[in-house]
């Protein structure tokens, strides 16, 4: 009984049990060879009876004395009881074999086949096996529908090589055969499917923030701008080595904890820590100033970020002085990216300032007014900086990417530019502006917001002090980040060296030196409100689409007519050009 037991658990697989029971087994079996050990052993003789008259062989004397008898006899029985008693023992010895290796299999099998992938072969999905195809080329790795189809497309190329099959699924008598093979034929759709299907009805949705980026109102300070933007020669060096190692802005992070892509700003090593190349941080410092300037004169809304604890007086300070929002005490998620929720937020926060300031509270009873007063306290951290930013900041002053790493991600899906102050293990290629420095010092921190602070507060006296009419008038135009998918970390995908770009770029450097943003391309002409037409309004933007032709062709008819009209036939050459 034990031993089917034993059986029945190793063929379902329950180790543990098996163990136990083949234990116990085992246990038996050594307790019955014992006992076979002992039969076996020497004994004293026998006293039994004389076999009876029949049992003696033909031809024996009567006269064999007794004694001799029942020697014979003794021995005769002494035999036959050790023939039968090795009978069980071997049983049980043959089944203990057998529920031992049944148990070392199923053990084999359930427990070490993770740890034995080399070394059994069988299961054909493992990844580790030696010879196994690649992962992508099995069949647990494929699309079954579309190798399926993909085989029927192959395989039936004409209505009539699937004639045979159909004629085998169907009963009965029935005769059939295909007359024509317009079951597989192309089918001439017009070129002109524009009258149905798509997503019908207007398009506009103006509450949400990425439409109005995107298709309302585009950046005016566009990202792809700066990579090939440089500042003049002649402009005025507002920083200079000797106050950069004043306040400790070569120091940077230790060795632990850096960044591969920050190597190119460093200078050396100092013990546990990296020294960067001042001359770097200098003109990068340069060139953030003047460009901080320019857009000033053009009237850049500017908003400055910076939560860290060194940081976040210094952010007060330097942002009220040229009346700019911030963010010092923490950054909202969905600040940009979600302003339909925060505005609601705000309109909260106001709310709760005026019952404040009014006194709307003192009839409330304490745990209530206790209630209101923390929710006070937690919207005025986080939206008290930023009470007189309606829309989207221009540009944004961060101090250390790798702490503002969500208000970082957010400016990239808007496309908003970034000017930060970066440590050793920032990431510079979600920057536009790197200024190589050290953030954890609070006069390092200080030099950056007061150099960049001056060149804002320059552009706005320029600003201030000549009149508007000088002012190029600024047309809107598309930014082609937003239409890139590449603004989004989670849709970018870097592209392979292909063979045609080693015989137009030469190297994958030269690749990526020319494309920085992946594959964008060029934008139309900014038109405002869009056409949406159908599922032709993409087009719209990257393209005149054939209705927008078409539309302005009759345009540009009817101009030409008022145009006639007006001049009243007084010059043909006159006439052309108006209708030109």
């Amino acid at each position: 009984t034990t031993s089917a037991q034993s059986l029945h658990q190793c063929m379902r697989g329950d180790s543990m049990e098996s163990s136990k029971i083949s234990v116990a087994l085992s246990a038996a079996a050594a307790c019955a060879l014992a006992g076979s050990f002992c039969s076996l052993a020497p004994t004293p003789s026998f006293v039994v009876s004389p076999p009876p008259a029949g049992a003696l062989p033909q031809g024996a004397s009567s006269h064999i004395s007794g004694k001799s008898a029942s020697s014979a006899t003794a021995g005769f029985s002494g035999h036959a009881s050790s023939g039968t008693s090795t009978a069980p023992i071997a049983t049980m010895l043959a089944v203990a074999l057998v529920v031992g290796l049944a148990h070392r299999r199923s053990e084999r099998h359930s427990s070490r086949v993770p740890m034995r992938v080399r070394g059994r072969a069988g299961t054909w999905f493992r990844m580790g096996a030696k010879g196994a195809k690649p992962m992508h080329e099995r069949l647990i790795a494929k699309d079954i529908i579309e190798g399926t189809k993909a085989g029927w497309l192959k395989k039936y190329r004409k209505a009539s090589d699937m004639e045979e099959t159909v004629k085998k699924t169907l009963y009965g008598n029935l005769q059939m055969r295909f007359t024509t093979n317009h079951f597989t034929d192309e089918i001439p759709w017009p070129e002109d499917r524009s009258g149905g299907g798509g997503m019908e009805g207007p398009r506009e949705m103006p509450d949400k923030p990425w439409y109005r980026r995107k298709f309302m109102n585009p950046a005016r300070f566009k990202k792809l701008d700066i990579k090939e933007w440089e500042m003049p020669e002649n402009y005025s060096r507002s920083v200079s080595l000797e106050k950069l190692v004043g306040v400790g802005m070569q120091y940077g992070h230790s060795k632990q904890c850096w960044a591969t892509k920050m190597m190119k700003y460093v200078y050396a090593e100092d013990g546990d820590s990296f020294i960067f190349d001042l001359v770097q941080t200098a003109a990068q410092l340069n060139r953030a100033c003047y460009y901080a300037q320019e857009a000033a004169i053009r009237g850049a809304k500017f908003l400055f970020v910076g939560c860290k604890m060194q940081a976040q007086e210094l952010i007060n300070e330097y942002a009220d002085k040229v009346n700019m929002p911030r963010v010092s005490e923490k950054w909202t998620g969905g600040l940009i990216t979600n302003s339909g929720q925060i505005a609601i937020a705000r309109e909260l926060w106001q709310r709760l300032r005026t019952q404040k300031d009014q006194g709307a509270w003192d009839s409330m009873g304490g745990e209530r007014r206790d209630l209101q007063e923390c929710m006070l306290r937690r919207l005025d951290r986080k939206y008290a900086g930023i009470e007189g930013m309606e829309d989207f900041p221009d540009i944004i002053i961060m101090v250390d990417q790798k702490s503002e790493s969500v208000a970082c991600h957010e400016a990239g899906k808007m496309g908003i530019p970034i000017i930060c102050l970066c440590d050793t293990n920032a990431d510079p290629d979600k920057v536009d502006i790197t200024v190589p420095g050290n953030c954890g010092q609070k006069r390092s921190i200080e030099l950056f917001l007061q150099q960049v602070t001056e060149a804002i507060k320059t552009g706005q006296d320029i600003r201030a002090s000549r009149p508007r009419s000088d002012d190029p008038a600024e047309q809107k135009s598309w930014d082609p980040w937003m239409f890139s998918s590449d603004r989004i970390p989670g849709l970018h995908r870097s592209g392979k060296f292909q063979p045609w770009m080693r015989d137009m770029y030469g190297t994958y450097e030269n690749v990526k030196r020319a494309n920085p943003y992946g594959k964008i391309r060029p934008c139309a002409p900014f038109v405002s409100p869009v056409p949406w037409v159908n599922n032709d309004g993409q087009n719209q933007i990257w393209g005149v689409s054939t209705n927008a032709k078409v539309a302005a062709k009759e345009e540009g008819k009817r101009l030409a007519e008022e145009a006639a009209r007006a001049g009243g036939g007084g010059g043909g050459g006159e006439d052309e050009e108006a209708k030109e």
